[in-house]
Parts: structure tokens; sequence; C-alpha cells
């Protein structure tokens, strides 16, 4: 019966490895095909923009909020 039970286990480390080995094999045939694709697709065009990327754009002074404060005493109370 304990050999039973070993076999079993190596059976299911057998198959625990070969699936690992598949997903190895999966994930690098997928990096390969990438990396493939990437050779063939051109390098993109660069996009020229109409004025310069750190312009500051100018805002209108019309729209102001004026903001009055008054001083609000001190009670000597904290919360």
């Amino acid at each position: 019966m304990p050999l039973l039970r070993l076999l079993l286990a190596g059976l299911v480390a057998l198959v625990a490895m070969a699936a690992v080995f598949f997903t190895a094999v999966v994930v690098l045939f997928t990096g390969l095909m990438g990396w493939v694709a990437q050779l063939f697709r051109g390098k993109p065009a660069s996009v020229r923009t109409t004025r310069p990327p750190n312009r500051v754009v100018p805002r209108p002074t019309e729209d102001v909020i004026d903001v009055v404060t008054t001083k609000v005493p001190d009670d000597g109370e904290r919360r």
C-alpha cells in the first residue's frame, strides 16, 4: 500500500511538471511571436504639434472672484 501511494504521488508530480513545462512553452512562443511582429512593424511617425507643449494659455482677467476675510476672535477654547 505505501508503494502505491508513492507511485501515485510520483504520477501527480510528473503531471504537474508537464503542466508547468507546457505553460512555459506557451509563454515563450507568445513572446517570440510578439517579438517577430514588432520587427515587421515600422516605427511610428513623429507627431508634430502646432504650438510648443510648454506654452501658457492666456486666461481672461475679467472673471476674478474677490474674497473678503474677517478675523475670527480666539475664545481660548480648543475643541
